[in-house]
């Protein structure tokens, strides 16, 4: 059965915080409502992580450090008041089976499924099943790369989900090199899978008139000329086009300060009266990383 996953740092117990508090404040919200509470955790893991490198241990006391953390699915099963539905999908085995062993820990919880397969197939056959008009859920995109397609999203979105999802942003600009040159048919694939569009090519790649010299043998789009902001910015426009609600992400970023992920929320649900609340709920979890400061949950 498997055990703890190695992985992460610092960024992580935010991403997790924000997420535990979201699912709380959201059951007790809806708790007095007719509305079925889902939970779907499209990259469950085991259900509980250690830090996989010993170069977070100046971010955290030693024991932190070397602690085993509570996963999102421990997390999402400790919710109280309890999702009706929680869904994990998970690809290793050894990770699916530690999953129901984990889910059996808790009388409380909801129905819990274990679907043992690809995140994105598994995702877009939860969306597509479920009545929606009488369910309301949460759904939390955690991938171990670049893994989340433009098409899961697009079935995401028709849904009344409300989304937490952690965007590899430097598997972007790893895949959009400076040069365009440097650009290869499997980097082109792989952004053009995870934005759902080819546009972002002449997007990032548009000449710099203070860059080049009407001499340059470069041509007119030949280097990169969007920084990481501008290429979170893209990433940001092209959620907008399909989700009801997008909020400005907070940037989680590594040891030594480099951008690794951009966490967004983003809502399905085109009511205004559920975007009001869900939005002040989660504007004032996205302000506390912005500033540095974890959430209360699970500290």
């Amino acid at each position: 059965m498997g055990g703890p996953q190695r992985f992460g740092g610092r960024w992580s117990l935010f991403k997790l915080d924000v997420v535990a508090s979201y699912l709380g404040a959201f059951n007790l919200a809806l708790s007095k409502t007719k509305f079925r509470r889902i939970y779907i955790d499209a990259f469950a893991g085991s259900g509980d992580f250690t830090f996989a490198s010993a170069d977070v241990a100046p971010l955290f006391d030693e024991e932190a450090a070397q602690s085993v953390h509570a996963g999102s699915a421990r997390r999402a099963l400790s919710c109280n008041p309890p999702f009706h539905e929680l869904h994990f999908v998970e690809r290793k085995p050894a990770n699916a089976r530690a999953l129901r062993a984990l889910a059996g820990q808790f009388d409380r919880a909801g129905s819990v499924g274990v679907h043992e397969g690809d995140a994105n197939r598994e995702v877009a056959c939860l969306c597509e099943t479920t009545d929606w008009r009488s369910a309301r859920g949460v759904i939390f995109l955690d991938p171990y790369g670049n893994q989340v397609e433009w098409s899961t999203l697009a079935a995401i979105a028709r849904t009344t989900l409300d989304v937490w999802y952690l965007f590899p942003l430097s598997g972007v600009y790893r895949n959009a090199p400076h040069s365009r040159d440097a650009l290869t048919p499997d980097k082109r694939a792989t952004l053009n899978r995870i934005l759902g569009t080819a546009d972002w090519e002449n997007r990032f790649y548009r000449r710099d008139s203070a860059q080049f010299s009407l001499l340059a043998d470069d041509g007119p789009d030949g280097w990169r000329t969007e920084d990481v902001d501008g290429i979170e910015a893209y990433v940001t426009e092209r959620l907008r086009a399909v989700f009801a609600r997008v909020e400005p992400p907070a940037r989680l970023v590594g040891p030594t300060g480099a951008p690794l992920f951009s966490l967004f929320f983003a809502m399905s649900n085109r009511s205004e009266k559920a975007q009001a609340l869900a939005l002040k709920i989660a504007r004032h979890l996205l302000k506390q990383v912005r500033s540095g400061t974890r959430p209360r949950s699970g500290r």
